[in-house]
């Protein structure tokens, strides 16, 4: 896929919007579960993209859009089967239900609050409803949110947070930066991080966001291969031969017909990013690999966070974790996240780096970011190196 593509987030409320109008407009029969609100849940809870489940879904929001203010437990329990477009979805039908100034069942939705293992952003509404119209309950709350599971509910508190340090700066900065530390190591937001840095850099202390954030900064690279007319992201180049274990004194052939050997690079880049184009150079329709490594203290569950303009696939210990085909839609941080687990020890990561061959000036960037986090996206530390003994 080449070319800007969408935001999905955007994509994801015009598809919202879409169905919600259709059921205002569209479906004005009886036949269909008109009382079934369990079903009604069901039907929006499988709406897809590409309008899968759409017709299925604007019959059951009529039946939704009519439900009560005791149903309002039940769409948030629905909510934690939702995906991203039927969790719009229900929290439109809450918010219009909600509106109609009916007294909410509260000990049923601040039960449903408490419990962390219902969707975040349920929790979120949950939150939003039993606040409203309350600020001191609000305020009273929102402190008790900075180790909350639910990173929306998390970032409210590390908002405020930010906003009492900021009123702090002038008159007690030494308060104001303890405040601002506090909310650098509970933050999980990557542009409340960044934010947090560069205020804590105001007051004279600085934060390195790689060590923070656990960019892995040491790799080494080999390149380039074959990607003309994007050929080569499912060729198995010489790296490829064996993934189980890279051997890292090893050459290969590369797409001019060198000799191509693996090269140490260390970046020194604020969020780990390194450069290929800077590294090996700028170089059109061509594929890159870089080998880097892990050190765990113990087997867990992790997640391997990628940011990156181009093509990749990425390996952990052999196994392929990730693999997204997409140039050119963003460099955000953390814009692909694959689950996998980490041993004991080392654990070796390998990606492969494709660029195109498009011309324009936003498509030139060549480069990746690799984190390894928990699921929480909280950075997991790298197991201590082994006191030496004399």
């Amino acid at each position: 896929m080449t070319g800007r593509l969408m935001n999905l987030k955007n994509r994801t409320c015009v598809v919202a919007f879409l169905i919600l109008t259709m059921a205002h407009t569209v479906w004005n029969g009886s036949s269909w579960a008109d009382d079934n609100l369990s079903e009604a849940l069901a039907a929006v809870c499988k709406v897809e993209a590409n309008g899968v489940g759409n017709e299925s879904a604007v019959k059951a929001m009529q039946v939704l859009n009519n439900a009560s203010v005791d149903d309002i437990p039940a769409i948030l329990i629905a909510m934690d089967d939702a995906n991203s477009i039927s969790e719009n979805l229900l929290r439109g039908v809450i918010s219009k239900i909600a509106s109609r100034g009916d007294s909410l069942p509260k000990a049923e939705i601040k039960s449903y609050y408490k419990d962390f293992n219902h969707s975040p952003m349920g929790r979120l509404l949950a939150f939003d409803l039993l606040t409203s119209g309350n600020p001191e309950l609000a305020e009273k709350w929102i402190p008790g949110l900075v180790d909350d599971p639910s990173l929306p509910l998390r970032y409210r508190a590390i908002d405020a947070l930010m906003k009492e340090a900021e009123s702090l700066k002038e008159s007690d900065p030494a308060i104001a930066i303890g405040k601002l530390g506090l909310a650098l190591g509970k933050a999980r937001d990557v542009a409340q991080i960044q934010k947090l840095a560069g205020e804590l850099g105001k007051l004279g202390v600085k934060i390195n966001l790689q060590k923070q954030m656990g960019f892995i900064h040491q790799w080494n690279v080999v390149g380039c291969f074959n990607n003309k007319d994007q050929s080569g992201f499912d060729v198995q180049y010489g790296p490829e031969s064996n993934v189980n274990e890279i051997d890292l004194s090893a050459t290969y052939t590369d797409l001019s017909g060198n000799e191509a050997n693996w090269q140490s690079v260390t970046t020194a880049h604020p969020t780990g990013i390194v450069d290929i184009n800077e590294r090996i150079g700028k170089i059109k329709g061509a594929t890159v690999y870089a080998v880097g490594n892990f050190k765990a203290e113990s087997d867990s569950e992790a997640e391997i966070r990628i940011g990156t303009p181009n093509a990749t696939k990425i390996w952990v210990n052999g196994k392929l974790v990730m693999s997204n085909e997409i140039y050119h839609n963003s460099d955000s941080i953390d814009k692909f996240v694959g689950k996998f687990n980490l041993v004991k020890g080392d654990n070796q990561i390998l990606i492969k780096v494709c660029q195109n061959e498009q011309t324009q000036p936003w498509a030139q960037d060549w480069q990746f970011q690799l984190r390894i986090c928990d699921s929480t996206g909280k950075p997991i530390p790298e197991a201590k190196p082994a006191p030496q003994r004399y």
